[in-house]
């Protein structure tokens, strides 16, 4: 039987890991390889698989909501990836929560169900450079916290530095240092908008998709990758990194081996909503009252340090829109989503529900009258 490549992209919250994903099946798009996608989200909606749905609607999609894969939903996992597996893709993505260990998840994955069908090709970790310094300092007090990061980087044998645009060439190198200290072998690639080179990267993953390949393309097929070829080399570590331009970040890939592992901790109960400590909350909009950008900015920003990531569609005055915040930065974009009722995912630290819920409805009631 042949193996069907599985490639797990993991990475903490607002790293990039669904517009690398987006860049990738764009990739295997052109190459005709038929792709499937497993989708976790800690939140009770599905974000970013109605991003992706969007984008390729006939995408296969086995969508885990409200939980993670590696803990509440562990029990989930195989049936969903069976479920893809039967639809017999070329590759299959497992896009990971922001708070996963994808250790366990590939523990999971030697189920002897599953264990002759696929064959791990790539764990691929996120990390935001503009955050990832402030994030291990702020959650020092969080032990189960402090480990899903670097887990995260520890497990990789790819590591995709994403945002360093809006760093300075310092800082880039003080967090190369840190992760170099957590992981000395996975390559190392630096970048902006999750940009790579898509060829040199199937070729890492020991994909290498031809031009003659016989399966036929999704019905979707979009002629031309979303992303920007961008040339450079890999961060392994050694080179001489003067060599890295201020908004020149980018990498390609390069093959290395990495046998790091580290711990793995229960996480909190799915009744509580909390994963490696943090909280997830759920707001609702009703589409009727569109809202200004200008009051959800100020709403998320009033949740302080806290609040680690926002995302959902809310019918905005402007017309429905996809709306995430990262870094403290809020994007807004336009969305052909029908939507019957708009909603807001929030993701953070210690979260006072309490207080949240109670200041949205004062929002919404304040927009109402």
């Amino acid at each position: 039987m042949n193996k069907i490549p599985v490639v797990l992209i993991s990475g903490f919250l607002g790293s990039g890991k669904t517009t690398l994903l987006l860049r990738l099946l764009a990739y295997a798009a052109k190459r005709q390889w038929r792709t499937a996608v497993l989708m976790n989200e800690m939140g009770e909606q599905d974000v970013d698989g109605d991003i992706l749905s969007g984008e390729m609607p006939d995408l296969p999609i086995e969508k885990l909501l409200d939980g993670c894969i590696c803990c509440t939903k562990r029990d989930e996992l195989g049936q969903a990836l069976k479920s893809l597996l039967d639809q017999k893709p070329d590759l299959v993505f497992i896009e990971t929560t922001g708070v996963a260990n994808p250790e366990q998840i590939l523990e999971d994955l030697q189920d002897p169900s599953l264990v002759d069908r696929i064959s791990i090709r790539g764990k691929i970790a996120l990390a935001d450079c503009s955050k990832f310094l402030e994030y291990n300092s702020f959650f020092a007090s969080s032990r189960e916290l402090v480990r899903t990061l670097r887990g995260q980087i520890s497990f990789a044998d790819r590591i995709i530095l994403n945002k360093a645009g809006e760093c300075e060439e310092k800082q880039i190198h003080k967090v190369i240092t840190s992760i170099r200290k957590i992981n000395t072998t996975a390559s190392l690639s630096v970048t902006d908008y999750s940009r790579l080179d898509e060829h040199e990267m199937f070729a890492a993953l020991q994909l290498e998709p031809t031009e003659n390949h016989s399966h036929s393309s999704h019905s979707s097929n979009r002629q031309g990758s979303p992303a920007d070829r961008l040339q450079g080399s890999a961060w392994t570590g050694e080179e001489d990194r003067s060599k890295l331009g201020r908004r020149n970040h980018e990498g390609a890939f390069i093959h290395n081996e990495h046998r790091h592992r580290h711990g793995h901790e229960e996480e909190a109960g799915h009744g509580s909503h909390s994963y490696t400590g943090l909280d997830t909350l759920t707001l609702s909009a009703p589409t009727p009252f569109p809202l200004e950008i200008s009051l959800i900015e100020t709403f998320l920003a009033a949740r302080g340090s806290g609040l680690l990531r926002a995302k959902g569609y809310i019918q905005l005055s402007t017309g429905p829109s996809l709306v995430q915040w990262a870094g403290s930065q809020l994007a807004i974009e336009p969305s052909t989503l029908k939507l019957q009722r708009g909603y807001l995912t929030l993701i953070g630290h210690r979260l006072d529900k309490t207080r949240i819920v109670q200041q949205w409805e004062d929002l919404l009631s304040g927009v109402v009258q």
